[in-house]
């Protein structure tokens, strides 16, 4: 962590032990939030660390390249894999400059069946190494991630705009994870679903109309996405019903005569919304 430039954080767990955290610019992807913690900790407390480890874009192990670490890391590591549900693990190898003890790149890659990547630490080309490396995990987490639409309008629009039809074809694209909106999980009230939901979507969509700004549950809605920073897309048929905080977003008109071109320029919005086009 050392190597890398940028903001570094200390942050606190759930026993108050310092946890390193650092905020990364990476070239044509913005920022990388990178986190150490020490896997015997992790594996110790994987209970506590579960939902960290299985909603991180990556984990990189980093271990040294003599025997005695390796066996050491590789112990913890599969007790890691058993307790916890990860995708995506690197090795990073490090002291391959070590000639006498290191074992090889290629022999360490066969004995934990992941990618692994060569570093010495104390090499000037290590931290572009690093960046290089952590850039291409980057671009596979994108293409990859899948996200979490929040829809809010008002029930008494529902069947004009066609709410359910919506969220069942913007659902059969494969970027696209689910679609939350209230009627489907009706045995919720509305305050707790809102409470429950709105924190983990990615992008939230709100169907604009003289109801919705008639409605305190959406005002509600919109007011907490506006707030907690979440990308806000504004649906209308006309553009005196968005709200004129939501004014500047760009948003789509609802053509209720074409609603399957609708629902490709919703979807289209959200790929360019999420930076994910």
């Amino acid at each position: 962590m050392n190597l890398l430039s940028g903001e570094t954080i200390l942050m606190l767990d759930n026993d108050l032990n310092e946890i390193v955290q650092s905020s990364v610019e990476l070239e044509g992807l913005g920022k990388a939030i990178l986190m150490e913690i020490d896997l015997e900790e992790l594996v110790n407390k994987s209970k506590g660390y579960k939902n960290l480890l299985e909603n991180s874009d990556a984990v990189i192990i980093i271990t040294n390249s003599a025997t005695t670490n390796l066996q050491s890391t590789h112990r913890l590591y599969s007790e890691l894999k058993q307790k916890v549900e990860i995708s995506n693990i690197y090795i990073f190898a490090n002291f391959q400059d070590k000639e006498q003890t290191a074992i090889e790149k290629e022999k360490i890659e066969e004995i934990f069946g992941e990618k692994t990547i060569a570093l010495s630490a104390v090499k000037p080309e290590s931290k572009e190494v690093l960046m290089n490396v952590i850039e291409q995990i980057s671009n596979t987490a994108i293409s990859r991630k899948k996200f979490l639409a929040f829809v809010s309008y008002a029930t008494a629009d529902s069947e004009f705009f066609e709410i359910s039809k919506i969220a069942k074809k913007l659902k059969k694209h494969s970027r696209i994870d689910d679609i939350l909106y209230w009627e489907e999980a009706l045995k919720d009230d509305i305050y707790d679903y809102m409470n429950n939901n709105l924190e983990s979507c990615d992008i939230f969509l709100l169907f604009c109309s003289k109801n919705a700004k008639n409605s305190e549950p959406v005002q509600m809605e919109w007011k907490t996405a506006l707030k907690i920073k979440k990308p806000i897309i504004p649906i209308f048929q006309t553009e005196d019903t968005i709200p004129p905080l939501l004014s500047t977003k760009l948003g789509v008109q609802f053509k209720k005569y074409d609603i399957d071109a609708t629902i490709e320029q919703i979807y289209k919005l959200i790929l360019k919304k999420l930076d994910l086009t």
